[in-house]
């Protein structure tokens, strides 16, 4: 027995050593191989189910809003759910287009059947008379450091459906971006890493406004980080394409959120949307 461990343990230093000199290995094989793997793991956590949803057919005009959404939970179905559109609000996923109804599709949520804040931002658009329509494209991720939204997967997810919505509607308006909570206490790169965000945007060549919330509040454990907040208020005011979004921060009393102190109530979810409406009624288009 020990002389086949011997034979064994030489074999594979043979072959360690032979791959290095030859480039045998298919280690290009092994690569793609677990990049797919990552990303069948990460698409199993979005909705994709469309049965409950209504494809339709929509005219857009000048006057429609068409709007990208990004960041982590609360910028998916991870709120109370119950709220259903009133007016022309809409979602657009692997091309085809749905009246907007949570669980919206393309979304990770905390709970398997969350809301979002997205149908209300919609309806409030159109009754204050600043858009006809409203189109969402749902393309942020539960959970995730800004530095995770930067690259591979995630951001590969937004560049796939912004072209699908230029190519659909002619135009995107803008990027809702809602992020923070998870670099709640880690925020030292924030600032560089958004940066990177906007160039590699560019280098993409996607040059729309983006509209930052300022937000890091997420359960007892992780109360509002100021610093993080100043460092968002920073980069507002310093790219001419980052515009304010709401400040999820100032949403402390508990009847606006879940009982996990993190996530919103419907109640939550029509102040959040209030702030939404404010925003993009300064919009520069």
């Amino acid at each position: 027995m020990k002389k086949y461990v011997v034979l064994l343990v030489v074999l594979s230093f043979l072959f360690g050593v032979s791959t290095g000199y030859y480039k045998h290995f298919p280690f290009s094989i092994l690569m793609r191989t677990k990049i797919l793997l990552s990303k069948q793991d990460y698409e199993s956590k979005r909705n994709f189910d469309t049965s409950i949803h209504k494809e339709v057919t929509v005219q857009v005009s000048d006057s429609t809003g068409i709007y990208i959404t990004y960041g982590q939970s609360n910028a998916m179905n991870s709120g109370q759910i119950g709220y259903d559109v009133k007016k022309e609000v809409y979602q657009i996923l692997n091309n085809r287009t749905y009246i907007y109804k949570d669980p919206s599709l393309g979304s990770t949520s905390e709970t398997n059947d969350g809301g979002s804040v997205w149908g209300m931002v919609g309806d409030k658009l159109i009754k204050k008379g600043i858009h006809d329509k409203v189109i969402f494209s749902n393309c942020g991720y539960g959970g995730k450091k800004i530095e995770e939204l930067n690259k591979g997967y995630f951001f590969n997810y937004l560049i796939k459906n912004y072209n699908f919505l230029l190519q659909s509607f002619g135009k995107v308006d803008g990027i809702l971006y809602h992020q923070g909570e998870s670099n709640n206490g880690n925020s030292d790169n924030y600032y560089r890493d958004f940066v990177e965000f906007i160039d590699k945007l560019k280098k993409n060549n996607i040059v729309i406004p983006i509209y930052l919330s300022r937000t890091s509040h997420c359960g007892y454990k992780f109360p509002s980080d100021k610093k993080l907040i100043a460092i968002q208020n920073k980069l507002i005011k310093d790219f001419d394409l980052v515009f304010k979004g709401p400040n999820t921060d100032l949403l402390l009393e508990k009847k606006y959120r879940l009982p996990d102190y993190c996530h919103f109530s419907l109640l939550g979810y029509d102040k959040f949307a209030d702030m939404w409406t404010t925003s993009l009624s300064q919009n520069p288009n």
